[in-house]
């Protein structure tokens, strides 16, 4: 859903939301990807979390 409210105040003309949208998709997968990146890096014992649980996991007991 792309929002059809002004963009900071002024009037989006045709695509500047779309261009908006893919823009700020586009930013948050670099964030994750950077992230991941990040996460490859760092050794197993740093990552580890009780909060985490592998998909073999059930979610509730």
């Amino acid at each position: 859903c792309v929002s059809d409210k002004p963009l900071h105040g002024e009037l989006k003309l045709p695509g500047m939301a779309s261009d908006f949208y893919k823009t700020q998709v586009s930013k948050h997968l670099l964030i994750g990807i950077q992230a991941m990146e990040e996460l490859r890096e760092m050794p197993l014992e740093r990552i580890h979390s009780r909060k985490l649980r592998s998909f073999e996991e059930t979610a509730f007991l």
